[in-house]
């Protein structure tokens, strides 16, 4: 075998694995957030939402009994709810509750997949916004 063939056959090789390489990138999901531009607008006020929420110190706290999540508010509210699954988008749920008497919520969980979720709480009173985010463990 002479010079020729020997870098002809490692230029070949070269191609084929550059091309594969790029077969399988291409190949990958698409993990890219479409609305980042949007969303980076917007974290300022979101931000400044969740320090609210420090400052006036109204924190919910949240405990779990039998099939129920109970969300302790310290005034009465309207609030709306994210719950996100990390691992599956397609179990993620938005609702919109009111606090009872007891300045609480219930949330039933009998429907929910055990494991990590995060939550979104999004509520406002006459001058302020609030946003107040929480990872739990449903059992």
């Amino acid at each position: 075998m002479n010079w020729g063939k020997g870098i002809v056959l490692g230029l070949l090789a070269f191609v084929i694995f550059i091309t594969a390489m790029g077969i399988k990138m291409f190949a990958q999901p698409d993990d890219v957030d479409h609305e980042y531009y949007e969303k980076g607008l917007a974290f300022d006020a979101d931000y400044n939402r969740e320090k609210q929420v420090m400052t006036d110190k109204l924190q919910p706290t949240i405990h779990f009994t039998g099939d129920t999540m109970l969300v302790k508010f310290v005034k009465p509210l309207k609030c709306k709810i994210t719950l996100m699954r990390p691992s599956d988008r397609l179990m993620d749920k938005t609702v919109t509750m009111v606090s009872n008497g007891s300045n609480e919520i219930e949330i039933p969980t009998k429907n929910l997949a055990r494991g990590p979720w995060q939550l979104t709480f999004e509520w406002a009173d006459q001058r302020k916004k609030y946003l107040y985010n929480q990872e739990v463990m449903v059992p």
